[in-house]
């Protein structure tokens, strides 16, 4: 289960160029590119409305993106704007379109309704686009459950054994503190 009525890193701005890349955000798969002047970025759902065939294989048009199963083309709040062979489009030829914004060196995508996205629910990252300080990146594609992950990260009784050879020894015990403010660990 996810949290649906959230800001969500898609993608790192660097990353990102008008060139379509596809990301799954909550079991939804997405294409995101930016718009053809180079700024705003667009976020649809990455299934062409007609048969499903994934957008980010597909080709930007302008600010556009164009399906490259049949060529349907989508604006980019989600209306399919041109259909190959046939003058008018259906009215309700359409993709979801999410809300985005571009804050921290990071693209966030509203997985929620679009009317309640407000960028000032955005976690303040701020420390990360500090210039006396340096910003790292990387990608490392898993295999595996992106639970497993978090609770990899999160158990820390687990180090001392299993990375003894690196980060811990087996006499290595995890202190944990913790403090709570409000609704924050």
């Amino acid at each position: 289960m996810f949290i649906a009525p959230a800001w969500y890193i898609a993608a790192e701005s660097a990353e990102l160029g008008q060139a379509p890349l596809g990301r799954m955000l909550l079991g939804q798969p997405l294409v995101l590119f930016r718009r053809a002047d180079g700024g705003g970025v667009v976020a649809l759902e990455d299934r062409c409305c007609h048969r499903r065939a994934p957008l980010h294989r597909g080709q930007p048009v302008g600010d556009r993106i164009r399906c490259g199963y049949h060529g349907f083309e989508f604006a980019p709040d989600g209306r399919c704007v041109h259909v190959p062979g046939q003058a008018q489009v259906p009215p309700n030829a359409a993709v979801r379109s999410y809300p985005v914004c571009e804050r921290y060196r990071w693209v966030w995508v509203w997985m929620g309704a679009p009317e309640d996205a407000d960028p000032a629910l955005i976690p303040d990252f701020s420390a990360s686009t500090d210039p006396g300080r340096s910003a790292v990146s990387a990608r490392m594609a898993v295999a595996g459950n992106y639970l497993l992950l978090v609770d990899n990260l999160l158990d820390l009784s687990h180090v001392g054994f299993v990375h003894a050879g690196t980060i811990g020894s087996d006499d290595t015990a995890a202190q944990l503190e913790w403090t709570q403010e409000g609704g924050t660990v």
